[in-house]
């Protein structure tokens, strides 16, 4: 009962941290059913920012803040120089997120080299035991982040301007721009906020796992993806819930089976979804454009 407890908060402190990356999938392709690809590895860009500026010396804050400025950055400048010019085909963007994603991971490269590196994050204190089940303060911390972030999604896309004209393009972005609505700057924001709850997401995720590499982007990108096929693309709130789904799944596989069949059961996961349920748990489909 107890190894249980533990690998279930393993995986929701795992599931929170795919929760905050599958935002981003569930965002983009909610407003121009597009598949970003490049996702995973703008968070894993950004984390590596803030990996080094803390192993520099900077304060905590500073090399957060700098992590979440580069990663919006890369947003920016890929939805404009990379989607943009695209946007309306359906093949192209994909193809573009893929290769915009290995140029962003060979220049990682570049800086950071491929060797895996420990996370330095300043973050110390005692372990919490409640009964049998031992919790640890970085699981809080991940907790916490997790529900804040959530919180603040809701606040954004129910109760602003914003969340009103992000609606609008949603359901149907040829109208909301002849009614005056600014849409590529919301196409832009919405990029930007999906690479800010992923560089969030790689920050706490190699704080937990203290560990960093150059190629989390890909696995950030297949867990990602598959916790918003779970979830239901297009669905926000389904995202989260699938990267609960997954992250304890995967936590119960490496704890009873084998850590070697995690990405075995991800993507038969994922090819399950795709075949049986494509429209995911929360059941969302998204209307083609012409």
């Amino acid at each position: 009962m107890q190894f249980f407890a533990t690998q279930l908060l393993n995986g929701l402190t795992a599931g929170v941290v795919y929760a905050m990356l599958a935002v981003g999938y569930s965002l983009v392709y909610g407003i121009l059913q597009q598949i970003n690809f490049a996702h995973g590895y703008v968070y894993m860009f950004g984390t590596f920012v803030t990996a080094s500026l803390i192993t520099s010396g900077s304060p905590l804050w500073l090399a957060i803040a700098a992590g979440l400025v580069a990663g919006a950055v890369i947003a920016i400048v890929i939805e404009r120089f990379a989607y943009r010019p695209v946007r309306g085909n359906r093949l192209a963007p994909t193809v573009t997120a893929v290769g915009v994603g290995l140029i962003i991971e060979n220049v990682a490269q570049l800086i950071w080299t491929s060797r895996i590196r420990p996370m330095p994050f300043p973050f110390q204190a005692d372990i919490i035991r409640l009964g049998p089940v031992v919790l640890s303060p970085l699981q809080i911390l991940v907790a916490a982040v997790g529900l804040a972030m959530a919180a603040l999604l809701w606040v954004i896309s129910t109760k602003t301007d914003l969340g009103r004209a992000m609606r609008a393009v949603k359901d149907d972005l040829a109208t909301a721009e002849l009614m005056g609505v600014p849409v590529d700057r919301v196409v832009v924001t919405v990029y930007v906020l999906g690479a800010l709850f992923g560089v969030v997401g790689g920050i706490l995720y190699g704080a937990y796992y203290n560990t960093l590499s150059v190629t989390m982007g890909f696995s950030g990108t297949l867990n990602a993806f598959t916790a918003t096929v779970i979830g239901g693309i297009g669905s926000v709130w389904g995202a989260f819930a699938g990267g609960l789904f997954l992250g304890v799944l995967q936590a119960m596989v490496t704890g009873y089976v084998s850590s070697a069949l995690l990405n075995t059961v991800t993507f038969t996961l994922l090819i399950a979804f795709l075949l049986f349920r494509p429209t995911g748990i929360a059941g969302v489909q998204v209307a083609s454009r012409p």
